[in-house]
């Protein structure tokens, strides 16, 4: 009788759960990073390319590992020349922890953000 007791409650439980993707959460940190000024876009990580290939569509530049509850969350970016890269970073790390706890109700453990291009808006130096 402990047994059926044991499955209902299994069973509701089962019920009761959310799962998010890890393309979720990679989705809502790269929208919350081309939000920040100075950020250009975010570039194309070695699993984008396997992706086009694949012809899936996802986030590009954001790589997401989730893990008991936290999640770790690198970001690949370009952002604009002449802004404060440290800044702009800093800045980046807050919206992208913000957004995806408020959204998700996951604790994000890290935001790390690699700065891999400069954008140089040629119309403006002429």
């Amino acid at each position: 009788m402990d047994e059926q007791v044991n499955v209902s409650i299994e069973q509701a439980h089962e019920m009761d759960q959310v799962q998010i993707a890890d393309d979720v959460i990679a989705v809502i940190a790269e929208i919350a990073t081309l939000e920040v000024e100075g950020m250009v876009s975010t570039a194309p990580t070695k699993n984008d390319f396997v992706q086009a290939i694949s012809r899936k569509k996802g986030p590009r530049g954001v790589k997401v590992e989730v893990g008991d509850g936290e999640v770790f969350i690198d970001i690949m970016a370009t952002v604009k020349y002449g802004v404060k890269i440290q800044k702009v970073c800093l800045e980046v790390q807050e919206k992208v922890k913000n957004s995806v706890e408020t959204m998700t109700g996951l604790q994000v453990a890290s935001v790390s953000v690699h700065v891999v291009g400069v954008f140089f808006d040629k119309e403006k130096q002429a």
